[in-house]
């Protein structure tokens, strides 16, 4: 029998790239603190969000959609994305339809780290 997770609710888990870091495995384990408590040096979405003070790539007008940016869509997480079959861009669009708190209620009643495609 598969244990049960203990999903984390809160709102400051919600990654600047579109991911719930409250449902991810090294979270929950209590090997990693979210993203946005670390400063992982391959990251590239970070930095840009605090450059402009955003919550997320949600808050981002530069693009009409986050596939237009480069540093949030480069050609590794593109792969990974396939792979997984995982979109941040669809946990950045419900961002954007619905909002932080709407977002945060559906990672966490549907157990997701990413949102599957």
């Amino acid at each position: 029998m598969k244990k049960e997770i203990d999903i984390t609710k809160d709102e400051n888990l919600i990654a600047y790239c579109g991911l719930y870091c409250g449902a991810c495995p090294r979270f929950v384990k209590g090997k990693c603190n979210g993203c946005k408590e670390n400063n992982p040096s391959w990251c590239k979405v970070k930095p840009c969000n605090l450059e402009n003070n955003y919550t997320s790539c949600a808050d981002c007008k530069q693009f009409d959609s986050v596939s237009d940016c480069k540093i949030f869509n480069p050609l590794l997480i593109r792969f990974g994305e396939f792979v997984s079959r995982t979109s941040r861009k669809a946990g950045i669009q419900l961002i954007k339809d619905k909002g932080r708190i709407e977002f945060e209620n559906y990672m966490v009643e549907n157990k997701l780290v990413s949102i599957k495609k």
